[in-house]
Formats: structure tokens, sequence, C-alpha cells
């Protein structure tokens, strides 16, 4: 009965938990297993595998298991890669070639294959030639078996682990065995990046190199010229675009590095008598490479800091430039209404005195016309005389007071009353 409105995503998150089943087994066994890189992501599945009988899918076929030939073929899409497990009984002694119908079936898919192992499945040691000294060894599952390698390809280009079941029943078998064979297929993957890491540290010293140039060119160059910009976006355009490249590189190396570091440690290891364990093998081999990839990255991550840091320092030196600039406009834009306002102020003087000059030679003639009515002529050209000085203040109020006017400023009381 329902418990009421279900979220869209609840089964598909639900089914998460079952998406990838283990393959479970007992008795002598040989497991095949095949990684595969595309060129752009996982390659695509042959379309026979879902058609296989007895098959059961999950994650819209992208996983599953079905009957194949004399035994079970197990396939997973991943991201970047493809994987098929191949489970079989046991028929060959180690060194040999795959079952034919598996090998047709990997070369159907359009990749290459990046990772191949072969896990021989025994329940007693005196099923197979006692592994030589060279071989690491651990006990696993809290003792109930061994897993004996040499981490060499054979012949046939696999890498294989002798498999000493002491004392598990076949689900424990299983998923023993899926984890020996996912931490080789993750730790080649993860290799992957270490083409990437010697190309990022050759191209590191490349880039400190012009970097050093261009520090060095900023330190002694009194202006920044428009080639040093060029140049400092240049650099730091190529420098995101190398580390853009670069960084999903890593990003998958650490991701894979550590599902490789937990399933050793689900193994349990315990140590074999005059063997190296299994964990401390690969510790010693594959986390120093781990750690080059994770030092390129710093690398990266510090120089794309430096260059960060250049174009910081660049705009601010501009910035600068240009504060000085303005600063120097704003200080001839100064001077330049200075010497206007001293213009300005030399006109208004001979515009006092001109139209002073006007306006008295104006009221001379008025005077003038006057005295022919019988005016006495001494009294007009006093008149005129003192009629000087007033149009004369007069006339300095009201330029004064114009002037005022369209600069804006409070008149006083003096100008008002003119």
């Amino acid at each position: 009965m329902p418990i009421g409105s279900e979220h869209p995503l609840r089964r598909e998150l639900h089914d998460e938990l079952h998406a990838r089943p283990s393959l479970y087994f007992d008795g002598d066994t040989d497991v095949w297993h095949v990684a595969i890189v595309g060129d752009n992501g996982s390659p695509r599945l042959p379309v026979s595998l879902p058609g296989l009988e007895d098959v059961s899918t999950t994650l819209g076929g992208n996983h599953g298991i079905g009957r194949f030939g004399d035994g079970r073929l197990k396939w997973e899409a991943h991201t970047e890669f493809l994987t098929l497990t191949f489970v079989t009984p046991a028929a060959s002694a180690p060194g040999s070639h795959p079952p034919e119908a598996f090998q047709a079936c990997c070369d159907r898919i359009d990749g290459k294959v990046i990772a191949a192992v072969r896990v021989l499945v025994r329940d007693e040691k005196d099923g197979l030639e006692k592994p030589r000294l060279d071989y690491v060894a651990s006990k696993v599952g809290g003792g109930d078996a061994e897993v004996h390698s040499n981490f060499r390809l054979s012949d046939g280009g696999f890498v294989e682990f002798l498999f000493f079941n002491r004392n598990l029943n076949a689900y424990r078998t299983g998923r023993m065995v899926r984890r020996v064979l996912e931490i080789e297929t993750y730790r080649m993957m993860s290799m992957l990046a270490m083409p990437m890491a010697r190309e990022t540290i050759s191209q590191l010293s490349a880039f400190d190199r012009r970097l050093d140039l261009l520090i060095t060119h900023m330190q002694s160059a009194v202006k920044v010229d428009k080639a040093l910009l060029s140049e400092v976006t240049r650099l730091s355009s190529d420098v995101l675009n190398f580390s853009a490249l670069a960084r999903h590189r890593f990003g998958a190396t650490k991701a894979y590095a550590e599902i490789v570091a937990s399933r050793v440690s689900e193994l349990r290891e315990e140590r074999v008598e005059q063997r190296q364990r299994i964990g401390t093998f690969i510790g010693r081999r594959f986390q120093p490479a781990v750690r080059s990839v994770h030092a390129a990255e710093r690398r990266l991550d510090e120089l794309a800091e430096r260059v960060s840091l250049a174009g910081d320092l660049l705009r601010t030196t501009v910035q600068v430039q240009l504060e000085d600039q303005n600063a120097s406009l704003l200080t001839s834009m100064e001077e330049r209404a200075r010497i206007q306002v001293h213009i300005q102020q030399a006109v208004e003087g001979f515009s006092v005195i001109a139209i002073t000059y006007y306006t008295v030679g104006l009221a001379k003639i008025c005077l003038e016309s006057i005295a022919e009515l019988g005016v006495d002529p001494h009294m007009a050209k006093l008149a005129v005389l003192a009629a000087i000085p007033l149009v004369l203040f007069a006339v300095w109020t009201a330029v004064r007071h114009v002037r005022r006017s369209i600069a804006g400023a409070p008149h006083s009381p003096i100008s008002g009353n003119h």
C-alpha cells in the first residue's frame, strides 16, 4: 500500500545499492578481467551483451551479468572505461591466453585495453605450481584465503593473481576477487595521469621562464607598454588552458588512487611468511607515482597563483599610471582655468571701462542738448563730470551681478540692492 507521494528519483537512487552486483562462484575457477578505455569516455557496449541468456541488467543496461559460453560474463560501463569480467571453470594453467569467445567479445569493443587481469581461484595449493619467491603475497579475509602475484604481464598480456581459497564461501570469494580486480583496474586508470604529469613539469619550466622575464621587465620598465600587457594576458591564457586539461586528469587520478587504497584496506591483509604483502608492494611502487602527480598539480596551482599575482601587480601599476596621468591632466586643466579667469577678469575690466565711456558719452550728448534750452553749460559739464564715477560704479556692479548669477554664487547685500 502506498505510503504517500513518492519522490521521482527514489527508486533510481535506491537501486544504486544494487547497481554493481558481484559474480559469486566457488570451486576452481578462472576469472578473466579486461578494462577498456575509449577516445572520448567509456566505449559503447556490444549490442549482443544485453541479449545473453539468463541476463540481468541495472542502470539501463550499463551494468549486467549473463551466461556466456561455459561461464558467466559481467560488464560495467564507467565514466571513462568499460570492464568485462568472464568467470569460467578452471581449464588452463597460468600464462595461457584467454578463451576465444571472450577474446572475440573484447575485440568487438572500440577502445584500447588499459588493464587485463587474470585470477586463478583454487581451493588447494597443490593444484598449482608453488609461486616463486619474487611473488608478493598476503593472507586476506582474516586469513581465509591467500593471494599471490608478481604484478608482471604474462605472455598473453595479463597480470595474474593466484587466489588460494581456504575457508571462503561463494559470496565472500566473489567479493574478494572483485576487490583484487578493482585494485589493478583503478591502479592502471590512475596511472593515465603520468604522461600529463611529465608534460606539466616540462611546460611549467617554460611558463616559469616566461613569467621571470615578465617580472624582470616589469621591474626595469619605467612605464607599462602594450607589449607587456599583451604578454601577461597571453601567458595567463596559456596557463589557464593547460590547467583546464591537466586538472581533469589529476582529479581522476586522485579519485582512483583513493579507491585503490580503500580496496587494499578491505582485503584485511595479513603477512605470509617470507613474502612482501601486496599492500606494501603497491604502497612502495604505486604511491610515489601518485605523489608525483599531486606534486605536478601543486606546482601548476602555484604557477597559476604567481601569474595571477603578476597580473594583479601589472593592473595596479597601470592604475597608478592612469592616476598620475589624471592628476597631470587635472593640474593642466586647473592652470588653464586659472589663465581663463585672469583673461576673463581683464576682459571684464575693459568691458566696464568701455560701457562707462559710451554711457558717459551718451549722457554728455543729452546734457549738451539740454544746454540749448537755456541751462548753464558749466553746470552741464559739472553734471557730466559727476556722472562718471556714478556710471562707473553702476556698470561695475551690474557686470559683477551678471558674473555671479552665471557662476551661481550667492549675491552680497550691496550687489543685491543694485
